[in-house]
């Protein structure tokens, strides 16, 4: 049997969201039909921990050098060529995008290119909310001209599926919701943070994983622990990531805590980490402040480790933890945790039954050229 050939296409190589998604797609399809399917991997020049953990795999990687994630007309129609290039090269039956730069340029040159299936996973909707008016118009039409090109448009759960539809971007015959799912692994053992930061077991820890970035709100989460800490004073807040694309929300960050240096002294910031999730192990309660999300891996990441997850009321996080855990406003949001850290963390869930329907689904999707 001739293995299908599948290019997954992303803008960054860095080690975010999307990025863990794709190569935990790309993982499972290695791992679990490696006679059915020959997946690379293309992505911009980024030097990011995707390129290394890929290659890892013995997956091959196209650095496509024009495909950048701030728009710049030039880059762009440079990198739609080099996209076509590699794409007709390549004699693909699978083109799967991911993110909305290489979403967008991707779909029309394998289109272009006739590949027979075009996939592109929806990771959340930021890069329309972010605007509003005429800017937000124009990005749903960018959208709803994209989708034209796409077979099927995946989406992480209901709500993103009912925006779509909202908004007009694409038709319900090319509508599909798979959830993401995470490579299961067993519970990391605890004590690394604590030792770490000089935390003792009798003070809870409140924490999030995430870069400094606009649609992340860390000042969200500062204003969020300035209230609890009105409350209790045995907690404290630690945030895990650095900004990826530049330093000014870590300036305004930097800025917030000399103005409230009472907060100051509860609150520990790391840089990205590597080893996040055996940090992670160590939190009593996840705090998610986004603006925008799809389906977070980082909460998937908590609940693996048995950490229960507050948060505001973004993407597809309500269907990930319920209702009772997501908070409309702020000062919801400090009476959530409160409520939160009251109680013993959560039990695991089925991560991997989770894990291998998630790769099934894809799997099942591919095959229908």
């Amino acid at each position: 049997m001739n293995k299908k050939r599948v290019l997954q296409i992303i803008t960054r190589s860095d080690w975010t969201g999307a990025q863990k998604v794709l190569y935990s797609l790309v993982y499972g399809l290695k791992q679990f039909h490696p006679d059915e399917f020959e997946v690379e991997v293309a992505c911009g020049p980024h030097n990011g921990m995707l390129i290394p953990e890929l290659e890892k795999l013995n997956v091959k990687v196209h650095v496509v050098k024009d495909l950048v994630r701030e728009i710049d007309p030039w880059k762009d129609l440079k990198a739609y060529f080099q996209l076509k290039q590699l794409i007709r090269q390549g004699k693909y039956d699978v083109v799967h995008l991911h993110s909305s730069k290489a979403g967008f340029l991707g779909r029309i040159a394998a289109k272009r290119c006739k590949v027979p299936m075009v996939v592109y996973t929806v990771h959340g909707w930021w890069p329309i909310e972010q605007y509003k008016g005429l800017k937000r118009r124009f990005f749903i039409l960018l959208e709803r001209f994209a989708a034209k090109h796409s077979d099927k448009i995946v989406f992480l759960c209901q709500r993103d599926l009912q925006k779509a539809k909202g908004w007009k971007i694409g038709k319900d015959h090319q509508y599909v919701v798979i959830p993401n799912a995470i490579i299961p692994e067993a519970p990391a053992q605890k004590g690394a943070l604590r030792k770490e930061l000089g935390i003792p077991e009798s003070v809870k820890i409140v924490g999030n994983v995430a870069r400094l970035d606009p649609p992340k709100n860390p000042i969200r989460f500062l204003e969020v622990a300035k209230s609890v800490l009105r409350e209790r004073s045995d907690v404290v807040f630690v945030w895990i990531g650095a900004s990826v694309v530049d330093d000014v929300y870590g300036e305004k960050v930097r800025r917030w805590l000399k103005e409230n240096p009472q907060v100051k002294e509860k609150v520990h910031f790391l840089p990205f980490r590597k080893d996040a999730v055996k940090l992670m192990a160590d939190f009593d309660v996840l705090l998610l402040t986004s603006d925008a999300e799809g389906m977070p891996l980082v909460v998937l990441e908590a609940l693996n480790q048995g950490v229960p997850v507050v948060s505001t009321d973004v993407g597809c996080v309500g269907e990930m933890i319920g209702d009772e855990l997501v908070a409309k406003g702020q000062d919801d949001l400090s009476l959530i945790l409160l409520n939160a850290l009251r109680f013993e963390k959560n039990t695991r869930s089925a991560f991997k039954k989770d894990y291998q329907i998630f790769v099934s689904a894809y799997k099942a999707l591919y095959t229908r050229v």
